[in-house]
């Protein structure tokens, strides 16, 4: 399970742009209401065969993005079944670094990128939780606060306990 759809690509992105990336170099660039049409999955007859056929190279290019993406994500131990608007957004931010390729890289793109593993390094720290909690999880109460400290390790630091 993906944690971006292509849709979530496209809402974060825009239909140039994504037909730009993922549409083979060698092939003629398709119009935009029709990358749009194939990512809403409308039928496809009003195109011409030589469109299709670069259309379905686009989707099949954009589908990669999003499964590396996705495969980036769960190895920072975010379970599939987690499905937030964060996580398409950072998912859909990769995918569109994957799609940008070394050649066309830019540095907002490759910052955006980063910015993505900062983020999924810090919930793999423990210092970000980007897994929201279950319904059955306990509600946190704001009614009392738990202090630990470990133990002195060489008696009393304050000479007035003695």
């Amino acid at each position: 399970m993906a944690f971006a759809t292509r849709s979530d690509l496209l809402a974060r992105s825009n239909a140039r742009r994504l037909a730009q990336l993922a549409v083979p170099a060698d092939m003629d660039m398709v119009p935009d209401e029709a990358l749009r049409a194939a990512i809403a999955g409308s039928d496809l007859g009003a195109f011409t065969s030589t469109e299709q056929a670069a259309l379905a190279l686009a989707l099949e290019a954009i589908d990669k993005a999003l499964a590396d993406a996705a495969a980036l994500i769960l190895s920072y131990g975010i379970p599939t079944t987690v499905q937030t608007t964060l996580l398409a957004r950072l998912a859909s931010t990769v995918a569109l670094y994957y799609l940008q390729g070394a050649e066309r890289m830019t540095d907002d793109v490759r910052k955006a990128y980063d910015g993505v593993i900062d983020t999924l390094k810090a919930h793999s720290r423990g210092d970000l939780d980007l897994v929201p909690a279950a319904p059955t999880d306990p509600v946190p109460t704001d009614d009392f606060a738990v202090i630990e400290s470990r133990p002195r390790r060489y008696g009393s630091s304050c000479p007035d306990e003695d």
